[in-house]
């Protein structure tokens, strides 16, 4: 069950729940303190920060304290589907 693309717009809190659904452990991934993990070490992360006079939203990978593969959108709908899509190429990848 991925996020259609004409869906309507997704935000953090509906990310989770399609995370659930599609059964992906909690302590796999980490939004934003809101969601999931507690921490962001050894996993896929979404985190909001405030730039100048508006959001940004990144999408990383932490290991070892450094941030790998970071990258950022403009809107939480475009971090939110890009981790999605990210969470459900690494889970099935752990599956084979």
């Amino acid at each position: 069950m991925a996020w259609q693309e004409n869906a309507p717009l997704m935000n953090i809190a509906q990310l989770h729940e399609v995370l659930q659904k599609l059964k992906i452990p909690a302590d796999q991934y980490y939004l934003h303190g809101l969601f999931g993990s507690s921490d962001d070490h050894e996993k896929l992360a979404l985190s909001i920060k405030r730039v100048k006079h508006t959001l940004a939203f990144e999408v990383y990978f932490k290991e070892k304290g450094q941030k790998h593969l970071i990258r950022a959108f403009t809107t939480e709908d475009e971090a939110c589907r890009y981790f999605l899509n990210a969470t459900i190429l690494n889970h099935h990848g752990q599956k084979h």
